[in-house]
């Protein structure tokens, strides 16, 4: 049997020479890139009661709770420019009422991810956290801190104190906390525990699903509404004044702050906190 002989046109036959080329040139090029690494770990022992703010414009940031007596600070910069653009990328580290560590990129150090893990002893309060993009873990540690990165998930558990979180493409999940501030989030679901409201509370984000786990005590106005999605509430003792597919509003225990949870695309999940 023979085979069949396939003949290109002229120009056909020029256009898949030219994306063999391109991809040849890409795969040469992805394969000749050397990942650069450089460890970086300190610790430092702070009075109780010290605020801990952390910067980090591009990488993660883990921070737990420890039993030991002293914050360690361990880093990994890493990068596919060489040696020379970790040169231009320092971790700085100043220690006062406020620690603050900061990742510091020279204009040729953009290039750089630092990933962040700490560990904190107890009685240092975590009040600042900022990504550009990254994740940001809390686990196990006290203070009110404020969260924010511009891509990335934020996840926080047994936090002593209020957390606001803010991401821009990420989710955000929020447990065992004493309380929550506010939770914004542009394309991402939210899930949290609410054990307490003080004052008015705004939980939103764009495009995603919200769960929200609530203390069955708590007193409160509720606004929930969705353009895109469904509101469900189970287990709670809601005096309802409008409950439509896509909005909620009424009265908790005889309200009280106003607690206002709004998604564009997405379902809204109200349901009692398990305590």
């Amino acid at each position: 049997m023979r085979c069949a002989t396939i003949i290109l046109p002229p120009v056909l036959k020029a256009v898949v020479l030219l994306v063999v080329l391109i991809l040849s040139l890409l795969f040469s090029a992805g394969c000749s890139r050397t990942r650069v690494t450089e460890d970086f770990f300190q610790s430092y022992r702070v009075r109780s009661g010290t605020v801990l703010e952390i910067y980090n414009p591009n990488g993660q940031v883990t921070v737990t709770g420890s039993d030991h007596d002293e914050v360690e600070i361990a880093a990994l910069k890493e990068t596919y420019h060489g040696q020379s653009a970790l040169d231009e990328v320092d971790i700085f580290i100043d220690i006062g009422e406020i620690m603050i560590i900061e990742t510091v990129h020279s204009a040729d150090g953009k290039d750089v991810t630092v990933s962040y893990d700490i560990k904190v002893p107890e009685g240092v309060e975590v009040s600042v956290v900022e990504c550009s993009n990254g994740n940001i873990d809390l686990q196990g540690i006290s203070g009110s801190p404020v969260l924010s990165t511009s891509n990335g998930n934020i996840s926080v558990s047994a936090v002593g104190g209020v957390v606001s979180a803010r991401s821009s493409n990420g989710d955000l999940d929020i447990k065992s906390v004493e309380g929550l501030g506010y939770l914004r989030t542009s394309n991402g679901d939210i899930i949290a525990d609410l054990p307490d409201i003080r004052e008015d509370l705004d939980i939103r984000t764009s495009n995603g699903s919200i769960s929200l786990s609530i203390n069955p005590e708590l007193a409160f106005y509720l606004e929930a509404s969705t353009s895109n999605g469904e509101i469900s509430f189970s287990n709670l003792d809601l005096e309802i004044s409008i409950q439509e597919q896509t909005l909620l509003s009424g009265i908790m225990n005889g309200g009280g702050p106003k607690l206002n949870i709004t998604t564009s695309n997405g379902s809204i999940d109200l349901a009692q906190l398990q305590q």
